[in-house]
């Protein structure tokens, strides 16, 4: 997102400054260096010499600062083999080639340690004098580094089609690379927003044959209003004409934070749902977490586990054995707030005893349906057929990998069958326990079959199902996610009192534009202060004003804490216009942005009439809590 890393925080502050370059040639042991990338088979990316995809985290030379060697050689152990440089910017003032010194260092360092280096123009927009100075000066400086990937520059434009000068920018920069480099692989466009393909074709056609797309690829970035879901959709249809493509940048928050502080940023975390995109569509990734930031457990690799996200990796032993989705196009299951999501028991993912199931017993006593397997399965007399678990064990243990779409209020069912009362199970989401113990009573027999419910809430991600044998003596057909049917609070108009100003939610001046601001004001019970609450499935509604019928609404991009909501035309099927009630105490209630898990707030936790509503980090504050009302 263009950052002047160094000065922001994003790499550990050096502990080898650039004399370090003379120390750097008597580290021992020196890797081989790696052959050159090449599109691989399938022509969806640029892969590692041993056919894996190239996967990294980010480092920044742009103040001359070179990274300490143990961070660089640390990420091995998190199943990354490359390292994202952004080497130099055109708005610090200094003349490119300036920090050719600290990159000459880490050119070296990851060379001598195995790992790829994909090398960039720091910031963002078109500066093309200095983009061209720069590519005159290190393209033939490591032409020959076979462990080298060329980007062009780090999102000269958010978005496509670009304009002409852009592609003459891309163009110019290409031909100053192929003449000094020949060989090394490049990359182009490095888009914001990668999210109309469209229009990513259409700039393809305007770069004509300048480029060699036999050794090239299209550089894009992870973000647009409209999800991971916006991109994979681009990004399928890009390599479907033809073309490799490389993420060189991508990150969020948790749901539910939206600090965006990059000096000590406890919002940046990885994205788990694009890594699990990118590695079951075959495209090498580029985190925007620094190679400090994926040494932190809760940014990188227990997000990775608890989504049951794995690969082939170079180094190390994590991420550990491969493993993938049985069935359903190798997709997670979708749990949507529109549809009932069941999970067949006997469909727990692929990867074998110990990685996606456990059984205390050899070989699979049914004999029927995974028969390779470890896992006990039999043919179930329930109604519609299938298959089911049985002769379960204490201990025992199966995994799914799913992706819940829509966060909010499911009932969570099992279908189980017992003929003892001793039975009870556990299920967990993403690691965190979403029953307790679950007591299994006695049906009548292990084929007599009934619905056992909970009440849950689901945030928002692809996850891992485990289900969990904590004692024996039952049978497993399903599980299923079933969106409530009625939420919270009941359809209606409501007045919305806030908890520490007593004051009502109130659209500004009674506006009815698009784009109205929203804020607290006495309530005097005009219709610009009464609120249309409709549930549209799994305890998530759309909150409309009884004055206009337009809906509170998180303006697109606007998606950190502090910024503000809006009102605008009701579009029912929109996520930015979706809230989930969250009881906390006295009546009173959260209200939670289905996409950003933020919730409204009054700004600064202001009393005055006047003051906005805007959206942020839930702080258990009084100014956070609303209390629906008769208006």
């Amino acid at each position: 997102m263009n950052p002047a890393l160094p000065l922001l925080g994003f790499i550990q502050r050096s502990r080898v400054l650039l004399a370090s370059v003379a120390l750097l040639s008597l580290v021992s042991h020196a890797e081989a260096a790696r052959g050159r990338p090449v599109i691989n088979t399938a022509g969806t990316t640029f892969v590692a010499d041993n056919g894996n995809l190239i996967r990294g985290a980010i480092i920044s030379t742009e103040t001359g600062v070179v990274p300490a060697l143990a961070d660089v050689q640390a990420i091995k152990n998190y199943g990354l083999n490359a390292i994202h440089c952004y080497a130099e910017r055109s708005d610090y003032g200094y003349a490119a080639g300036a920090k050719a010194a600290a990159v000459d260092a880490v050119v070296q360092m990851t060379r001598d340690n195995g790992l790829y280096l994909i090398i960039t123009i720091g910031g963002g927009g078109v500066n093309a004098s200095f983009i061209q100075d720069f590519w005159t000066f290190y393209a033939p400086r490591y032409k020959n580094e076979t462990h080298v990937i060329y980007e062009i520059q780090n999102e000269p434009v958010v978005r496509a089609p670009v304009a002409a000068s852009v592609i003459t920018m891309e163009k110019n920069s290409y031909t100053t690379i192929r003449a000094a480099a020949p060989n090394t692989p490049v990359l182009l466009m490095s888009y914001t927003i990668f999210q109309n393909s469209a229009g990513v074709l259409a700039d393809i056609a305007a770069l004509g044959s300048t480029v060699n797309w036999s050794n090239a690829g299209i550089a894009f970035h992870g973000y647009g209003e409209n999800g991971a879901l916006g991109t994979r959709t681009c990004l399928e249809n890009v390599i479907a004409a033809g073309y490799a493509c490389f993420q060189t940048e991508f990150y969020r928050w948790d749901w539910g934070t939206g600090d965006f502080n990059l000096v000590d940023a406890p919002s940046l975390y990885q994205d788990i749902d694009q890594t699990g995109d990118l590695e079951r569509l075959g495209v090498s990734w580029l985190t925007f977490l620094s190679i400090g930031r994926v040494q932190d457990d809760t940014r990188f690799k227990n997000r990775m586990d608890g989504a049951g996200i794995t690969w082939s990796h170079d180094f190390g032993s994590w991420p550990g054995t491969s493993r993938g989705v049985y069935g359903n196009g190798s997709e997670p299951r979708a749990i949507i707030s529109t549809a009932t999501t069941r999970v067949e028991a006997e469909d727990f993912d692929l990867g074998g005893a110990g990685v996606a199931s456990y059984d205390t017993t050899t070989g699979n006593s049914g004999g029927v349906y995974r028969t390779t397997g470890q896992v006990d399965i039999q043919a179930v007399t329930d109604t519609g057929g299938g298959y089911n678990i049985a002769w379960i064990a204490a201990g025992e243990w199966l995994e799914y990998t799913v992706r819940v779409k829509n966060p909010g209020r499911y009932n969570l069912k099992v279908r189980v069958a017992s003929s003892v009362t001793t039975g009870s199970l556990r299920l967990k989401l993403g690691g965190r326990d979403l029953t307790g113990a679950w007591s299994v009573p006695n049906t009548g027999s292990y084929q007599t079959w009934t619905t056992l419910t909970k009440t849950v809430d689901l945030v928002p991600g692809q996850q891992l199902l485990r289900f969990e044998a904590v004692t024996a003596g039952f049978n497993l057909n399903w599980i299923e996610f079933e969106p409530v049917s009625s939420g919270l609070l009941a359809n209606g108009t409501y007045k919305l009192i806030n908890r520490n100003s007593a004051k009502a939610m109130d659209v500004v001046n009674a506006s009815t534009a698009n784009g109205a601001d929203i804020q607290q004001w006495g309530y005097s019970a005009t219709s610009n202060q009464k609120w249309v609450f409709t549930h549209r499935g799994a305890n998530q509604y759309t909150i409309t004003s009884s004055q206009t019928g337009k809906a509170i609404d998180q303006a697109a991009g606007e998606i950190l804490s502090g910024d503000h909501v809006q009102m605008y035309t009701l579009n029912s099927g929109s996520a930015n216009q979706r809230w989930i009630p969250m009881a906390t105490s006295s009546g009173y209630y959260r209200l939670v942005n289905s996409i950003s898990g933020l919730v409204l707030e009054i700004d600064a936790a202001s009393t005055a009439n006047g003051a906005r509503v805007f959206q942020g980090e839930y702080t258990s504050g009084n100014h956070e809590q609303w209390l629906p009302g008769t208006p």
